[in-house]
């Protein structure tokens, strides 16, 4: 131990990735479906570290938590706006109930037990499963005028209440969304969510990571022209009679201009892409297959395009279909549909929102056509805009300066809470103007796990010192207020959903992950429903929440 601390105190930067390191790899360790996950992993793992004093960097924690904070808005913002619509209202309407029953029952919780700030806004955190509320609670403490001890000591309860609280929050959404939620609303699960699909269109199986369905829609076949009906027909008139695209023409061994008055002649070679069925039924009007493909030949594309058109958002997959042009449709088929990262099941009934990504499959100049017809294209790139970055962070840090008297106290929503709204914003802008601000999502969901990663693990190594005197005043006080909580939102929001608000059980349940923002339930919850039908009620209320959480930590803070 003492070389630990000597360790620690000359490096303390050893520390911090000793933390992030031996925490995800005990994160990752699974108990049947379970692990503990990294972050949680990486503030335990901190905190035990922490116990022979660590001198923490403030800079380095302030600075991970506002990039980790900004990319969250700047990933939630198209989503975000799109929620606030009327087709969504539900959703937000339990949302919010969901964060004022949260509240309500640690602000009760506090006053009766009388805890102390820091140790509310903890629990808060905890119990939700909510990160960020961490740093905009630590920052609202700072604004209290209390001495710096004093300050110090309530943002280390934080740290020690939430790493306490954390698994105990998470264990009850997922065993709650999973097994009690549709025990209480007297459904089965699986076939709710099976029944769901089939109001939405749906007859395929969920696939696995690997998987892919060997029976694809998609074909291209070549056809010879030989029938006498056929014949004299134009390219045109064939492809919106039987809804395939006449992608290549030959005869006599020579490519053909294919436009939509060419005229069918006996002999010409058609290369038809579509549906099975559809190229099927075009080829036997047209003539006889062939496997002669000399002076034929195109190269299909894959191109993810992001839904910004207006008249499309809230319409169905089917809807939008039939909304785009006879020429912009043909030859051009989706075969992905994703919303935060989440994929979403695709069916003709299926509803797309704003900043939804479409993966389209076709002919290069077909995809093209109709990408400018849904949004803009996804041009694959590893390049980072700098300067949009940074300014969006500058932009973040600045708005969290601005503060107002409330009361005599002076409030402003820190570098946190202005993060965020800046996030959001640059989000939202970029999904808008694609021409600027460039973030590609791999790379925004690195800065944003690995700010978390760093800035937990400042927290923990911080609070380590104050972890064991905590843990004996309270014993298992704060795990019991912590699971409480947890099942109290995940109650009111079950009985409020269906029986209020009317919603459709499969979509409360995945709800009930993306309101306390637990992505392990998610997982979970499709696993045991054998469908990923719960993401459409995880999406849009997670994105709700991840703003509406955050800033509940300073409320709490003020509150108590």
């Amino acid at each position: 131990m003492e070389l630990l601390h000597t360790f620690s105190q000359k490096i303390p930067m050893a520390a911090l990735f000793l933390s992030v390191a031996a925490g995800y790899w005990i994160g990752n360790f699974k108990i049947g479906n379970f692990s503990l996950g990294g972050m949680a992993g990486t503030l335990l793992v901190a905190v035990v570290i922490g116990q022979v004093g660590v001198p923490v960097d403030p800079v380095v924690k302030d600075m991970m938590f506002a990039l980790f904070i900004y990319t969250t808005g700047y990933v939630s913002g198209p989503q975000f706006f799109a929620s606030l619509n009327r087709k969504t209202i539900s959703q937000l309407h339990l949302a919010l109930i969901s964060g004022i029953a949260i509240f309500a029952f640690i602000f009760i919780a506090a006053k009766v037990m009388d805890l102390d700030k820091g140790t509310a806004a903890g629990l808060l955190a905890g119990a939700i499963t909510e990160s960020a509320s961490i740093g905009t609670a630590g920052e609202a403490l700072q604004r209290l005028g209390l001495g710096a001890e004093k300050i110090k000591e309530l943002q280390a309860n934080i740290g020690v209440t939430y790493a306490i609280t954390y698994l105990f929050g998470m264990l009850t959404v997922i065993f709650f969304a999973s097994r009690v939620a549709p025990r209480l609303m007297k459904i089965d699960l699986k076939r709710e969510a099976q029944n769901l699909e089939n109001t939405l269109g749906g007859t395929g199986t969920k696939l696995t990571p690997g998987q892919y369905d060997a029976f694809s829609e998609l074909r291209a076949r070549v056809y010879e022209v030989t029938r006498a009906d056929s014949v004299g027909m134009t390219v045109g008139d064939l492809e919106a009679r039987f809804d395939v695209r006449v992608e290549q023409a030959a005869h006599l061994e020579k490519r053909m201009d294919v436009t939509p008055d060419l005229a069918l002649q006996t002999g010409f070679r058609l290369a038809l892409q579509g549906k099975l069925d559809q190229v099927g039924h075009a080829g036997k009007f047209v003539g006889k297959e062939t496997a002669n493909l000399s002076a034929l030949g195109f190269i299909n594309e894959e191109r993810d395009v992001v839904v910004t058109r207006k008249e499309l958002i809230g319409k169905t997959i089917a809807e939008i279909r039939e909304m785009l042009d006879l020429k912009h449709r043909l030859g051009v088929y989706a075969s992905r549909l994703r919303r935060l990262d989440q994929e979403i099941p695709m069916y003709p009934d299926t509803e797309a929102h704003s900043g939804d990504v479409v993966r389209l499959v076709g002919e290069a100049g077909d995809v093209a056509r109709a990408a400018d017809q849904i949004g803009y294209s996804l041009v694959p790139s590893k390049l980072v805009d700098y300067v949009y970055l940074g300014l969006g962070v500058l932009a973040g840090i600045l708005i969290g300066m601005i503060t107002v008297s409330v009361a005599g106290v002076p409030v402003a929503l820190g570098t946190g809470g202005g993060c965020l709204i800046s996030g959001l914003i640059f989000g939202w802008l970029r999904a808008k103007h694609p021409t600027f601000g460039n973030l590609p999502g791999s790379t925004a969901q690195y800065l944003r796990d690995f700010g978390l990663a760093v800035f937990i693990a400042t927290v923990g190594l911080a609070t380590g010192p104050q972890a064991i005197a905590q843990i004996k005043q309270y014993g298992v006080t704060l795990p019991i207020i912590g699971l409480s909580a947890a099942l109290f939102a995940c109650l009111v929001m079950v009985f409020y959903g269906r029986f209020v608000l009317k919603m459709n059980p499969v979509i409360i349940c995945g709800a009930i992950t993306g309101n306390l923002t637990c992505t392990p339930g998610l997982n979970g919850l499709m696993d045991l429903a054998k469908s990923n039908t719960p993401v459409l009620g995880y999406t849009v209320s997670y994105a709700i929440s991840n703003v509406l959480l955050t800033f509940l930590g300073p409320i709490i803070v003020f509150a108590v």
